[in-house]
């Protein structure tokens, strides 16, 4: 069987990502797991090893093939980037912005003409985004709107065995009722099903949470899990999806050992987040969701104020390399339609 091949981007070079593309790609035994075709600006990706004092073997190709594809050698792709101004280090600036979105994009067309089968990207920042001409609020949208992909999609975090997905995201907490509904639960449930067939689960068991304490006690302390989230359960399990539950916040850890289940479907950002990060904040993983081509990085922020120090911990992004790499070997290496 062949290696799968990940796209790889440093993210935000003012930041810790050209650092962590170094001190993990130099692990000899998972640069050999994949072929690594990395789009990065020469230069950046040298100060990382520099910084890291780790290095890795890669060949320039301007624009390779798989038969440029050698197992323990990276491939890089040069590019500089459009912005006439040089990197300023340990800010968010426009000429970061400009480069994160330009090598985003390239990593896509390596997927789109089938050469890439995932993308892992080093850890950016929105503000650099929007400052360099980014619209969408942040780039999970982006990337949808690049694929032309209309179906939802959502993040999804991973710390070890156990994933997360979430009804509603990164909205105010007094506007979270409002947005739940039957059909944007059932979308997170099936999306979250997708997702773990796609990362090689053969029959995903998922935990659904309550929203109300004590899961609303048949009503007495709010109706949604009557009226919204049994519904949105009893719908998933009509298309053969196994889902348990609902679960109240506080217990819901608790099922998930009891009950072997690989993944929860939350109704508000906080509301499993915060025992996930707990079980391993520096492993956390972060999943675009959804999307049809496998998309990782790290579950964690560029940490400009620790640019240039070799202090940043690389666990996090390890692991979505691996998680990228377990992904693609479950993507088939066809074309996909051209973006807009």
């Amino acid at each position: 069987m062949s290696l799968p091949v990940i796209a790889m981007v440093l993210g935000d070079p003012a930041g810790i990502g050209p650092e962590l593309v170094a001190k993990v790609l130099s692990d000899s035994a998972l640069l050999r797991q994949a072929h690594f075709i990395i789009i990065a600006d020469r230069d950046e990706l040298q100060k990382g090893m520099a910084i890291a004092d780790r290095h890795f073997p890669y060949r320039e190709v301007a624009a390779p093939t798989r038969a440029d594809l050698t197992v323990g050698e990276a491939c890089l792709i040069h590019h500089r980037g459009s912005h006439p101004a040089p990197f300023e280090y340990g800010k968010a600036t426009a000429q970061s912005g400009v480069y994160i979105l330009e090598t985003l994009e390239k990593a896509l067309e390596l997927t789109r003409c089938g050469l890439a089968q995932s993308i892992c990207f080093a850890p950016l920042n929105k503000q650099a985004m929007h400052m360099g001409g980014l619209t969408f609020r942040d780039e999970l949208h982006w990337f949808a709107h690049r694929l032309n992909w209309t179906s939802f999609c959502c993040e999804v975090n991973v710390v070890d065995h156990v994933w997360a997905g979430r009804a509603t995201s990164h909205i105010p907490f007094r506007d979270i009722v409002g947005q739940l509904s039957v059909d944007g639960i059932l979308d997170t449930i099936i999306l979250m099903h997708n997702t773990l067939r796609q990362a090689g689960f053969a029959a995903p068991r998922i935990a659904v949470q309550a929203l109300n304490p004590h899961g609303g006690e048949n009503g007495l302390f709010g109706d949604e899990e009557l009226t919204l989230i049994r519904p949105a359960m009893e719908k998933a399990r009509q298309q053969g999806i196994a889902v348990f539950g609902p679960y109240p916040a506080d217990t819901t850890w608790k099922a998930m050992q009891n009950e072997k289940l690989d993944a929860v479907v939350s109704m508000y950002h906080d509301q499993f987040a915060t025992a996930l990060k707990m079980l391993g904040f520096e492993r956390g993983v972060t999943v675009q969701g959804g999307l049809p081509v496998p998309i990782t990085t790290a579950n964690h922020g560029t940490a400009y104020n620790l640019y240039g120090q070799n202090a940043a911990t690389p666990s996090a992004f390890e692991q979505a390399v691996l998680l990228a790499i377990r992904m693609a070997r479950g993507s088939q290496p066809t074309a996909m339609p051209g973006a807009q």
